[in-house]
């Protein structure tokens, strides 16, 4: 079908922004198609594909579009509603010699005005507003933030053209792309919750530190080591640090060790842990201690598994055609790292933990708890989505970093410890999953209050979190499931049919509107019947779809368990 002018999707955007406005509706040209003989799918961004029409990047019109499709270039209409644009979609046939595509959409402002565009994408994506290019990213193989980059840009009043192109150079996993306007000050904050513990490019670092700082243009750096001194101060002003991150020097007199970092932006101070050296050598001298600790006891197996997760880290080979990933990978290293260290010093507020199941074999789940907390505090059990490995040390799950340790501070604030278990990856079963929630209770009991013990789990993880309320509803002090999958499961059961079996817990569910996951009809068939029982469950609707730019999504969860621990 021939697209015109008059067809090209707009998105509005008013002159007080009280939220992020996502955009979901497109133009796209594309996918081009390329030789792989002559170029290197990772160098495929690099090629000019609307050039052939006569149009230059970062700008089209209606002659163009119409010259484009007379020349047999596919020109179509997308509409989600997902932020989340999933361009694998789109292709028919083989993708292996397809790789840019071009997006346009037009931005309507009732007025002048400085905003933020927030955006994330893979494999490598630019972007240009009213013909200026605003951004280029390159060798991004994963959205691990949904809300990654943060560029301010100035609106016209009136219509404005939002022009992305986007290549998955050799990604066969993610071709997708996120964009949302907001405010500047919606910006600060979602760039202060996406990158709490992740603002220092390279959390390795040997003679210099690079800070980004999303939106934020002025600000200041501490760093301060072990023993709380800070050691350098540097400030930073009109700097724009998607341009070039901002670069600390002269770090080659700092001893080994890790450090903390600290970014003020306006009243807020976020944190972040360094290793400065070599960190080869750091792991060889950790492992040795953990191999003096010669008894079998569950601390020592503490040591070891979080000492192999260490090593699994410190192993995996990087990637040198993406900073993200070599980023990703080194964030993890220090992260797990830090936390070996400190169980060392038994001080670790995260760590890695065992018990041991009935055949003698080492069970390993996440732990975390503020030490500020008392020794019988509440607990929050998450459980998993659909995981595909087979073994916790070495599986994603432990180094999806961002909600961890998002949700270690909303933990902190709400005085409540963690546990992420592993529900047996891709073994999952809920009968094993009620042998390993039984095991970690009993692993913590010295430490918890076994009577308020809580259960939640999103999407998949939220249908296995109804079903584990189903086999022990005396358990739990109260579940939340979140966008759950009530109506289908497996051997497990299907949550709408074990009701009855769930008791009278107080159960809370959220569901977005637009979800294209989980659809909204699972919580709302779940949520009658559950009225029909006149069971204690309480719904929400809201508006979104199954993704969100913030990673502090998670904060309802908790207070609403705050609320139960009041009640009670």
């Amino acid at each position: 079908m021939k697209v015109v002018i008059s067809d090209f999707p707009s998105v509005a955007i008013p002159e007080r922004m009280d939220e992020s406005v996502e955009i979901k509706h497109w133009l796209a040209i594309g996918a081009f198609e390329f030789y792989p003989l002559l170029t290197n799918p990772q160098e495929s961004f690099s090629r000019k594909d609307l050039k052939r029409y006569g149009i230059k990047e970062g700008w089209i019109d209606s002659q163009g579009i119409e010259k484009a499709q007379k020349k047999g270039a596919k020109v179509f209409l997308i509409e989600t509603t997902s932020p989340q644009l999933r361009l694998f979609k789109y292709i028919n046939g083989r993708i292996g010699n397809k790789s840019n595509f071009y997006l346009v959409s037009k931005i309507i402002s009732e007025k002048a005005q400085e905003v933020t565009l927030i955006t994330d994408g893979s494999c490598s994506y630019a972007v240009w507003l009213n013909g200026d290019k605003q951004i280029e990213v390159r060798g991004k193989h994963n959205l691990n933030k949904a809300g990654d980059r943060f560029t301010n840009i100035s609106l016209k009043e009136g219509e404005n053209l939002l022009f992305i192109k986007i290549s998955r150079g050799t990604n066969k996993k993610s071709w997708d792309l996120i964009c949302a306007i907001t405010s500047l000050r919606e910006s600060e904050r979602i760039f202060r919750v996406n990158y709490a513990g992740d603002f220092v490019v390279n959390p390795i670092v040997n003679k210099s530190l690079e800070v980004y700082a999303g939106p934020f243009l002025k600000g200041s750096v501490e760093i301060v080591d072990e023993h709380g001194v800070i050691i350098t101060v540097t400030s930073f002003e009109n700097h724009n640090t998607n341009a070039q991150p901002f670069v600390i020097s002269g770090l080659d007199r700092l001893k080994e060790g890790f450090y903390t970092v600290i970014l003020i932006v306006g009243d807020e101070k976020i944190r972040q842990i360094i290793y400065k050296g070599d960190y080869e050598k750091f792991v060889k001298s950790i492992k040795k201690n953990v191999d003096k600790q010669a008894d079998n006891s569950l601390y020592t197996n503490d040591l070891r598994v979080a000492c192999q997760r260490v090593d699994y880290l410190n192993n995996r080979p990087g990637d040198p055609g993406s900073p993200s990933e070599t980023r990703y990978l080194n964030r993890n290293r220090v992260f797990w790292a830090y936390s070996l260290h400190e169980m060392l010093q038994k001080n670790a507020a995260t760590q890695l933990m065992t018990y041991e199941n009935q055949k003698g074999e080492l069970g390993v789940f996440i732990f975390h708890k503020d030490s500020k907390l008392a020794q019988n505090c509440p607990l929050v059990i998450i459980i998993p989505s659909s995981l595909q490995g087979s073994s916790m040390i070495e599986d994603w799950y432990t180094g999806n970093l961002d909600q961890i340790e998002t949700d270690n501070t909303l933990s902190d604030e709400y005085g409540m410890a963690v546990v992420w278990i592993y529900a047996g990856g891709k073994h999952y079963s809920s009968a094993q999953t009620e042998k390993e929630i039984t095991a970690v209770i009993n692993r913590l009991h010295s430490v918890i209050d076994t009577q308020r013990v809580f259960i939640t789990g999103d999407c998949e993880g939220g249908r296995r979190a109804l079903v584990q309320l189903a086999v022990s509803p005396g358990r739990y002090a109260a579940c939340v499931a979140a966008s759950p999958i009530t109506l289908s499961g497996g051997n497990d059961g299907i949550p709408i049919n074990l009701i009855d079996k769930m008791g009278n817990i107080p159960i809370m569910i959220r569901h977005g509107r637009e979800d294209d996951v989980s659809p909204v009809e699972n919580s709302r068939r779940f949520f009658a019947e559950a009225q029909k029982m006149n069971l204690q469950v309480e719904y929400t609707e809201v508006a979104g779809s199954h993704v969100n730019i913030r990673k502090d999504g998670h904060r309802y969860i908790f207070e609403y368990f705050s609320q139960i621990i009041i009640q009670k």
